[in-house]
Formats: C-alpha cells, sequence, structure tokens
C-alpha cells in the first residue's frame, strides 16, 4: 500500500492579524482529529478506498492523512517615551488531523490486519510530528517577537515583525516538506531493499 502524507500550513492575513486593536486570533493552541472511514477485505481495496476517499492534497490527489495547520501570530504593542514596544506576542497552532479508519479490522486477516495495524501507527506517528514542528515554531517564532528591540515608532515595528513572520512560516514550510520528503525516501529504500530479498 503506497502511502502519501502531508501538511498543508495556512497562514491568516498577517496585515489583519498583526493591527493592534482589530486583531481578533486567539491565543489559544488547539489539536483536533477526525476521521473518515474506509472498506475492503485486501490491500488493493484498502489502496483504492484511500485513493478515492483520503484527504485531499496539493494537485487534488488523495492522502492517506493530512495535518491541516493554521500558524496564527497575535500582537499588540506600545508606545511611550518616543519607543514602540512588542507589549505582546503569543503564535497559536490549529491543527486539524484528518485519519483513516477502516471498519473491517476487527475480522480482518491476520496478516492483513498487522499490515494495517503498521500503517495506522506510522500515519498517526507522522502527523503527530507535522503537529510538533508547528509548535516548535509557533514557540520560537513568539519568543523572537517578545524580545524584539524597541523603534522610534510601531509602523517601524510592525514592518519588522512582518518579515519576521513571514521568514519564519517560509523556514517552517520548508522544514514540514523535508520531513515529509525524507519519509518517502525511507520508504522508497525500504521497498527497494524487501524487492531485492523478496520479502
Amino acid at each position: 500500500m503506497k502511502l502519501e502524507i502531508a501538511v498543508k500550513r495556512i497562514v491568516l492575513p498577517l496585515f489583519a492579524c498583526l493591527a493592534l486593536s482589530a486583531c481578533v486570533s486567539t491565543t489559544t493552541s488547539k489539536v483536533s482529529v477526525d476521521y473518515y472511514s474506509i472498506s475492503g477485505n485486501s490491500t488493493a481495496a484498502l489502496d483504492r478506498e484511500i485513493r478515492n476517499k483520503g484527504p485531499r492534497i496539493d494537485g487534488g490527489r488523495h492522502a492517506v492523512a493530512v495535518a491541516r495547520i493554521k500558524i496564527i501570530p497575535n500582537v499588540r504593542y506600545n508606545s511611550n517615551d518616543g519607543r514602540c514596544r512588542v507589549a505582546f506576542s503569543k503564535v497559536a497552532v490549529k491543527a486539524r488531523v484528518t485519519l483513516p479508519r477502516w471498519r473491517e479490522r476487527e475480522t480482518a486477516t491476520k496478516k492483513l490486519g498487522e499490515a494495517w495495524d503498521n500503517i495506522d501507527r506510522y500515519t498517526r506517528l507522522h502527523e503527530s510530528v507535522h503537529v510538533a514542528i508547528a509548535f516548535r515554531y509557533a514557540k520560537d517564532l513568539e519568543r523572537t517577537l517578545r524580545e524584539l528591540p524597541p523603534r522610534r515608532t510601531c509602523a517601524a515595528l510592525k514592518t519588522q515583525v512582518s518579515s519576521i513572520v513571514t521568514q519564519r512560516l517560509d523556514e517552517h514550510d520548508v522544514t514540514q516538506k523535508k520531513f515529509d520528503a525524507d519519509e518517502q525516501r525511507k520508504f522508497s529504500l525500504l521497498a527497494r531493499k524487501r524487492k531485492k530479498t523478496g520479502a
């Protein structure tokens, strides 16, 4: 069964989110999990169900599982003594993980059941790593913004904050994609080894 797992990162519009009084974004992080049901009594049948019912990723393909992640910066400023400072910095993560649920697991053959259990464990672990990466970047961004030195004007500070947020979110995307690429390479190597040994 071919695994195709991905992360989608969504960022709220920066100017709307970084505007002081207009910012309505939450500071509370949340991770939720939902499922889509598949059925079948063979590897081919399960693979077909996932291709038809799995969550869509870039290009419209269906994946086994996906983590849709929003990183939401919330920054407030304070201006006094002719200087503007970051008074509050909180970066929330909203993650929605979608996983498959196989209806016939309890009545499956031992071999197919064990194969599915391995896939199920892997997809859960894989998506949890994506979420952990997002939380790590959010915490780092939160700290970086909080520790910024004051600027002469809040306009200048907001411009700096916006630039830093964009840069860190781009870095976050690269890290997420690298994790997926590394995992795909591992699977390809494993598949080639099994093919050579006939396992």
